[in-house]
């Protein structure tokens, strides 16, 4: 049976594959959008409440699980809840966030896509699981300009190596080979710092909404195994002191 793609998959690979059907793709800045009415993503999308999430020096912040609707046919599950309720062993990070940052943000916790620290007062979330694990989560302020989102190729290689060589260059003859496409910046609107050979820090400007773009991309290439994660935070200026601690946490927990 074809399987088409879930169009939240599709808007955050439009995020990064402006040409979705070109060898080679040339980068474009755009907005991520959700697909789902503020109804079905109540449904699919719930928030439970699972405890403080301990850091360094004593530090918390609340922390949430978030709901996925289950790609998988006849298990009994319409939801996928991966979390639990903290506890005196769980829900413990060795990493630094200074108390003023901490007053600011929650965690939430995405099946297949993983953690990541949000402004606190932001609600609005939609997140999906692929049927091949793959992943993706838009959390977006009240009117929608500012946006984090997170994607996660689990264990799709084509999912994760084409977007990849837009942040990792020495990817793109590998895709090219198999025959995934690729992506490039011949304009240089990306910004990019490789810290190591598999972590690109990036940032490029977004004219749509007058706003910048920062973000982290990792992937791991290991025998058959090739996994590609990402994630963009837009902030407007009273909230972009966060950008730092959020895209150091992802590194950090991914």
């Amino acid at each position: 049976m074809e399987q088409t793609l879930n169009p939240l998959f599709a808007s955050m690979l439009a995020l990064l594959s402006p040409v979705a059907h070109a060898e080679l793709a040339v980068f474009e800045p755009s907005t991520p959008a959700f697909y789902g009415t503020a109804a079905e993503r109540s449904a699919n999308n719930q928030l439970y409440y699972l405890g403080e999430a301990r850091f360094n020096h004593g530090v918390t912040v609340p922390f949430y699980g978030v709901t996925a609707e289950n790609p998988a046919d006849g298990d009994g599950e319409r939801l996928l809840k991966d979390f639990k309720k903290c506890d005196q062993n769980s829900c413990t990070f060795n990493f630094t966030l200074t108390a003023e940052h901490a007053k600011q943000l929650k965690l939430l916790a995405f099946p297949s896509t993983g953690l990541t620290l949000v402004p606190r007062q932001w609600t609005d979330v939609e997140a999906a699981v692929g049927a091949n694990g793959t992943g993706s989560a838009l959390i977006t302020s009240k009117d929608q300009k500012q946006s984090i989102t997170l994607y996660d190729s689990s264990f799709c290689v084509g999912c994760g190596l084409r977007p990849a060589t837009l942040f990792f260059p020495e990817l793109l003859e590998q895709s090219l080979e198999n025959e995934f496409g690729g992506e490039h910046d011949p304009k240089k609107l990306i910004q990019l710092v490789h810290p190591s050979k598999d972590v690109a820090f990036f940032s490029y400007d977004n004219p749509k909404l007058g706003l910048k773009t920062h973000g982290v991309a990792k992937y791991t290439d290991k025998e058959d195994t090739f996994n590609y994660r990402v994630s963009h935070v837009t902030l407007g200026k009273s909230l972009s002191p966060l950008t730092t601690p959020i895209l150091n946490f992802y590194r950090f927990s991914h």
